[in-house]
């Protein structure tokens, strides 16, 4: 019995975290744009929790969505995480995110832990005044170039440069741009593509896409979730930069130094729930 009680005590922080959802039954006329207008969610939250409606052409009335109740991005934190590096990597601020969670001891994070990220808090410090911006915070760990391929171990081109994260974490757009793409491919797992300007933005090895084929994306706004899909050694982004006519190009040419990937945040936001 004492077991018992002890695995319900560790259980409820998680479910603590747990966010309401309902469903909505999609009516004549919407598109998930309309939805996530209507419903005051933002569409990348919505395709979080309905992961199939981002390779959906079409969408037919009487098909279900679940929706939350509110705008927020749940991540589950992975060993070796801490709340900087977690608030760093969502381009944010370590004391919203302590404020909004209730945490007392940002040291005293666990495995498994559910954090509640507002949707309005994800990019607070995010570069959008270069013309390209990183779309990730982690370990730069393949460059561009010819290189020895750590799975087939064979030299071998590689098309972009490799970005090392906690899987789960968020993948925000590089550019503003149209997507064109949004696929589950056998080496580049689940990716999205993106046109902007004279080039097409990838990103690949997503554990989830989380944007809409046709949809126009802005800088800085959430595109997926960090994964290990495809081809893969482990949970990081593959960011790829092409020309129109295919042909790519190395992406730290128009990335700026990585040291600007954050900017200091301005606003003062308000935490809490």
């Amino acid at each position: 019995m004492k077991a018992r009680i002890l695995f319900l005590v560790l259980l409820l922080p998680i479910f603590m975290f747990s966010v309401k959802t309902y469903t909505y039954t999609i009516q004549s006329g919407d598109s998930l744009e309309k939805i996530a207008y209507k419903v005051n969610i933002p569409l990348p939250l919505i395709i979080d929790y309905n992961p199939d409606f981002a390779y959906k052409k079409y969408i037919y009335a009487g098909e279900k969505l679940i929706i939350p109740e509110k705008p927020v991005y749940i991540y589950s934190v992975k060993s070796g995480d801490s709340l900087s590096y977690i608030a760093k990597t969502f381009f944010s601020d370590a004391s919203l995110i302590a404020e909004y969670n209730n945490i007392t001891n940002p040291n005293l994070l666990y495995i498994g832990q559910k954090l509640e990220i507002p949707y309005e808090y994800i990019g607070l410090s995010f570069n959008k005044n270069v013309d390209v911006s990183w779309p990730v915070w982690g370990e730069l760990t393949s460059l561009y170039g010819w290189r020895i391929h750590p799975i087939y171990h064979d030299k071998r081109f590689h098309s972009g440069i490799d970005i090392a994260l906690s899987e789960g974490l968020p993948i925000l757009s590089a550019v503003t741009g149209k997507v064109v793409e949004v696929k589950k491919d056998r080496g580049y797992g689940i990716y999205v593509k993106i046109k902007a300007g004279s080039h097409y933005y990838i990103f690949a090895h997503m554990s989830k896409a989380l944007a809409v084929p046709g949809s126009i994306v802005k800088k800085g706004e959430l595109i997926g979730r960090v994964g290990s899909t495809g081809i893969s050694t482990g949970p990081h982004v593959h960011f790829e930069v092409r020309t129109l006519a295919e042909k790519s190009i190395n992406p730290l040419e128009l990335l700026p130094s990585f040291r600007y990937a954050h900017v200091p945040i301005k606003k003062k936001y308000m935490g809490g729930n």
